[in-house]
């Protein structure tokens, strides 16, 4: 791929991201690896498209579909696509923020592994807490 076509992909998989998550599953390649990086309850890795899908349910769920993400900007190589994104989402009804980077290896047009990085792991601990 080339670095548009690259960085396009991505930019699809967050506009899929913000309308229906179960869309990006056709952007994944079958065995697709996500690692989210942090101790909270969606920290962990996940293989194969329906374990990232379920994970994409259980974060809507343990976020109290409170989460927003947007994008910032998207920095492509030929084979990795980083995205800065600002996270935030409420927790006792005060809005919390973070910065959040995520890597993506793109192999033949689609994601092959993703890394999930947030700024700041308190903050989203205790968002995701009980």
């Amino acid at each position: 791929m080339t670095p548009e076509t690259a960085a396009e992909l991505v930019r699809r998989y967050f506009a899929a991201v913000r309308r229906d998550h179960t869309q990006t599953a056709a952007l994944y390649a079958p065995e697709a690896t996500l690692h989210y990086i942090g101790r909270h309850v969606l920290g962990g890795t996940y293989h194969g498209r329906e374990e990232i899908q379920q994970l994409f349910r259980r974060s809507r769920e343990a976020f109290r579909g409170t989460q927003r993400l947007d994008l910032h900007d998207v920095v492509a190589g030929d084979d990795h696509v980083v995205a800065l994104l600002n996270g935030s989402a409420e927790r006792d009804g005060e809005r919390r923020a973070w910065q959040r980077v995520v890597v993506f290896h793109v192999i033949d047009g689609l994601i092959a592994e993703q890394w999930i990085h947030d700024s700041d792991q308190h903050v989203v601990e205790e968002i995701l807490g009980p």
